[in-house]
């Protein structure tokens, strides 16, 4: 007895897999979410290329008292924590494994490791600073 064929629907491609697909964008390995995530990354480039434009001074004092927080936590004033599993789950962005304790460094290694959400960031304020 033969079998009636069954007519199974495949999945459909997304829109943004046919752009990668188009723009041949699967060799350097991005895939939908890398890209969701470039996307954010430039909109949060925007975001503070605009606001650094429209408010510099208060830009300003943010900078200094986030750079004095950092100079108390280098000198053991106070502690800063950061919980790396919530920034993976929350951001999308790696964190790096280093044994030196220089701050610097520690940065350096992450720009590195998250090349291409720094890129799309770098972009994304720099249009910011010329639509704001």
């Amino acid at each position: 007895m033969d079998m009636p064929e069954m007519n199974i629907p495949t999945a459909q491609e997304g829109w943004c897999d046919t752009i990668l697909k188009k723009l041949k964008l699967d060799q350097l390995n991005i895939n939908t979410d890398r890209l969701m995530q470039l996307g954010m990354y430039f909109g949060f480039g925007f975001v503070a290329g605009f606001l650094l434009k429209r408010f510099a001074n208060y830009v300003v004092v943010a900078l200094l008292t986030i750079l004095a927080l950092v100079l108390l936590h280098q000198f053991g004033v106070i502690t800063i924590t950061i919980d790396p599993i919530k920034m993976k789950e929350v951001f999308g962005i790696e964190q790096t494994v280093t044994i030196d304790t220089n701050i610097f460094a520690i940065y350096w290694e992450w720009i590195k490791l998250n090349a291409t959400l720094v890129i799309s960031f770098v972009i994304g304020a720099v249009v910011g600073l010329k639509l704001g």
